[in-house]
């Protein structure tokens, strides 16, 4: 199930971005702990809080009910700020139910295209769903390498 994310999400939402970057992209970030952190500062209940809150962001929540498995927050200028699928949850069609929420929104925004930066292991997820590259990798938080990626609606 699919739906609006709200303030009261924002620990078990926060969970899961945490626990993603942590277990399943250590590939992107080599364990490496100073990456680590930096990638995670901003990754808290209350920035999350924030984020819900501003009316400039979409943000949605993949869940059961009783738990949540992904999370995906679009700002409305296009950019994907958060695209998360919990530890266990990969390769379900979750990570594509969160995309078709956060298109139709964009659509529903009148935007010609979403844009986000993916990390190397999550590159070909996003070519699946029709991205392109806008420009060569760079680094972030250390030793993270992040990949511009758009598409266009």
């Amino acid at each position: 199930m699919i739906r609006s994310a709200c303030v009261d999400d924002a620990v078990d939402a926060t969970e899961v971005v945490r626990r993603s970057i942590s277990e399943l992209c250590k590939a992107d970030h080599q364990d490496d702990p100073a990456t680590l952190d930096r990638w995670l500062i901003n990754k808290t209940p209350e920035k999350f809080k924030e984020w819900v809150s501003n009316p400039e962001n979409f943000c949605v929540i993949a869940g059961d009910g009783a738990r949540v498995f992904g999370v995906g927050l679009l700002k409305r200028s296009g950019e994907v700020l958060l695209f998360y699928v919990a530890p266990g949850y990969q390769r379900l069609g979750i990570g594509h139910r969160i995309h078709d929420a956060l298109e139709a929104q964009a659509t529903s925004w009148g935007l010609g295209r979403m844009y986000l930066e993916s990390t190397a292991l999550a590159c070909n997820f996003y070519r699946s769903l029709g991205y392109q590259s806008t420009g060569p990798e760079r680094s972030l938080f250390g030793v993270l390498r992040v990949y511009p990626l758009a598409k266009a609606l």
